[in-house]
């Protein structure tokens, strides 16, 4: 008969983490994990970090054999959106905390990150190197008016949409589609 005393004893020192793990389990299970780490960049979207292949959700940037025009000039806007996520990392480890559970069909995580405690997804849209991807949230579409009204990065000259220039280029993928009624 002992054992009740020695099974309420321990109830009572833990049930607040009993309570804390029943309250975590109801939120829908567990929480998605963040990557950390040194990063290398991929294209204006896409980066890999700790091995884990990271997609900047909610933005879409040029493919990296994109060209766009300014002044009548034709110039590789992927390239330099590519270049412009580069500068925004600046040597420093990112932070990503991924969006959705299931990895996207190409295998990257779609997720927000920051670097030296600023948002790459925000910045990369501020400095016009990105469109907001409406299809996946409306987060970004203040920032890219802003963008297009003060004509930065891609918004200086003329381009296509880069999930328009995918599908012309049959490079189509549908994580990057922009969303319904992205035209700039």
């Amino acid at each position: 008969m002992p054992a009740r005393p020695v099974i309420r004893a321990c109830r009572r020192r833990h049930a607040p983490l009993l309570t804390g793990l029943a309250f975590a389990l109801s939120l829908g299970g567990p929480a998605l994990a963040e990557i950390a780490g040194t990063p290398r960049i991929i294209d204006g979207r896409t980066l890999e970090v700790a091995g884990q292949r990271v997609t900047l959700f909610g933005i879409d940037a040029p493919d990296v054999e994109q060209v766009c025009q300014h002044g009548g000039r034709d110039y590789q806007c992927g390239k330099v959106a590519r270049a412009a996520l580069w500068d925004l990392v600046a040597g420093l480890d990112v932070s990503c905390t991924p969006e959705a559970e299931a990895p996207a069909p190409d295998g990257s995580i779609a997720a927000t990150c920051t670097a030296g405690g600023s948002s790459l997804n925000e910045n990369m849209v501020h400095t016009g190197w990105a469109l907001a991807d409406r299809g996946a949230t409306d987060r970004y579409v203040a920032i890219e008016a802003d963008a297009k009204k003060a004509r930065r990065g891609l918004w200086k000259g003329d381009f296509q949409p880069p999930w328009k220039w995918r599908e012309a280029h049959g490079t189509d993928d549908p994580e990057h589609d922009g969303g319904a009624g992205n035209v700039p």
